[in-house]
C-alpha cells in the first residue's frame, strides 16, 4: 500500500512541476509551486522507504525557502550556497548504492542554476539534466509513476531550449543586418 501511496504523491508533485513549468516563466511563482511538489515528494519518499530521498527533500525544502526569500527581498546569502552544497552531501549518510550518487548529481543540476541565476533557460537546462538522472533513481526505488512525466518533461524542456536558441540566433542575425 505504501508503494501505491508513494507513487500517487510523487506523480502529483511531478505533474504540478510539469504544469507550472509550462504555464509560468516567473521564478517566484515556480519556487512557490516547487515548495508544494517537494513536500509531496518528501512524503512519497517516506512511503517508498527511500531515506536518501527524504534527506534530499528536506534540504531542498530549506533551499527553496531560502531562494524564495533571497529573490523576493533581494538578499544575498552567499555563504549559504556552501552550506546547502554540504547539506546535499548528507544523502551519502544513507548511501544505498549508485542511485544515491544519481540523486546527489540531480540535486546539484537543479540547485546550482536556481541559486546562481535568474535566467530561466539556465534553470531549464539544469532541470533537463536533473530529470534524466532522476529517471534512473526512480527506477531503483520503485517510483514508477513519475517516469512518464519525466520523459515528457525532458522532451518539452528540450523543445523549449531549442526554440529559445533559434529565437536567440534569429535576433542576432537581425541585429547584424
Amino acid at each position: 500500500m505504501n508503494i501505491i501511496i508513494g507513487n500517487i504523491l510523487s506523480f502529483t508533485g511531478y505533474l504540478l512541476d510539469f504544469l507550472f513549468g509550462l504555464k509560468y516563466n516567473e521564478k517566484l511563482i515556480i519556487l512557490k509551486e516547487n515548495l508544494v511538489s517537494s513536500t509531496l515528494s518528501l512524503i512519497s519518499y517516506i512511503c517508498l522507504g527511500a531515506y536518501d530521498g527524504v534527506i534530499n527533500c528536506i534540504v531542498t525544502l530549506l533551499r527553496l525557502l531560502t531562494i524564495y526569500f533571497k529573490e523576493k527581498y533581494h538578499k544575498k546569502f552567499k555563504f549559504l550556497f556552501v552550506v546547502f552544497l554540504l547539506c546535499y552531501g548528507f544523502v551519502f549518510f544513507k548511501y544505498s548504492g549508485p542511485q544515491t550518487i544519481l540523486l546527489f548529481l540531480s540535486a546539484m543540476c537543479s540547485f546550482i542554476p536556481k541559486w546562481m541565476s535568474k535566467d530561466m533557460q539556465k534553470i531549464r537546462m539544469g532541470a533537463l539534466y536533473a530529470n534524466v538522472m532522476m529517471i534512473f533513481y526512480n527506477l531503483t526505488i520503485g517510483n514508477y509513476a513519475v517516469i512518464s512525466i519525466q520523459v515528457v518533461n525532458i522532451v518539452l524542456l528540450t523543445i523549449t531550449l531549442i526554440k529559445w536558441a533559434r529565437n536567440k540566433n534569429r535576433k542576432k542575425k537581425k541585429t547584424k543586418k
